[in-house]
């Protein structure tokens, strides 16, 4: 009875070592593509956030000599506008009507090696509107930049794009009859490059005249 059993189970099949081998290497090639996508992947998703940050990119739409202007009749003195050679602005405007009472001129430039600096600009401020336009950061001491002390300031902030922390750097100064705020992520080089375009610009400041017409008003 057993014998008749066990001739009606069916044989397992025997492979060789080789053959076996054979039949495993579809699976081990594609484990090793999936991790050699995966090393080079990452860097790259890595890097997305920074290529991608609107700080670093060029708008052509923005008319700075209009939204200037428009500003400056606004805020009742000229606002910081220069526009030198190789340094690009991705946005200017003027924010009116500011639950402070406090109006304030703000844009954002591309240094020629690609640093984002931004600018904050107002009348009639105080330290608490400072504070607040700085983050709370702590002050760090002073710089001389274009004739003018700095204070200076450093904070952390979390990056909108990759969820970290960022150390930021400020300059607040007085430039006329205003308070400036510079900043950047890239430190102070580039923020004292801008401040000396700034503090040069405030002296024979250009576009307080009515430019040609323009459909960007920039203003808030």
């Amino acid at each position: 009875m057993s014998n008749v059993q066990n001739s009606s189970e069916t044989p397992k099949p025997v492979i060789t070592e080789k053959q076996a081998r054979r039949i495993n290497a579809p699976a081990r090639n594609m484990v090793i593509s999936m991790l050699v996508m995966i090393a080079i992947l990452i860097p790259i998703l890595l890097l997305v956030p920074r290529l991608t940050s609107n700080q670093n990119m060029y708008n052509p739409q923005v008319d700075v000599p209009a939204i200037a202007y428009q500003s400056t009749q606004e805020a009742g003195y000229p606002v910081a506008a220069p526009t030198p050679d190789n340094w690009t602005y991705n946005f200017a405007r003027w924010n009116s009507n500011q639950p402070d009472k406090i109006d304030f001129w703000n844009s954002g430039v591309v240094s020629p090696d690609q640093q984002y600096v931004e600018l904050t600009q107002a009348g009639d401020t105080n330290p608490s509107w400072v504070a607040q336009k700085t983050n709370n950061s702590a002050i760090t001491g002073e710089a001389e930049v274009a004739g003018i002390t700095w204070e200076t300031r450093e904070g952390t902030e979390k990056d909108e794009n990759t969820k970290r922390e960022k150390t930021v750097t400020y300059y607040v100064g007085e430039v006329g009859s205003t308070t400036v705020i510079l900043s950047s992520e890239s430190g102070a080089e580039p923020i004292e490059q801008w401040a000396q375009q700034v503090v040069d610009y405030s002296k024979s400041p250009s576009h307080t005249a009515e430019p040609t017409p323009s459909n960007t008003s920039g203003i808030q």
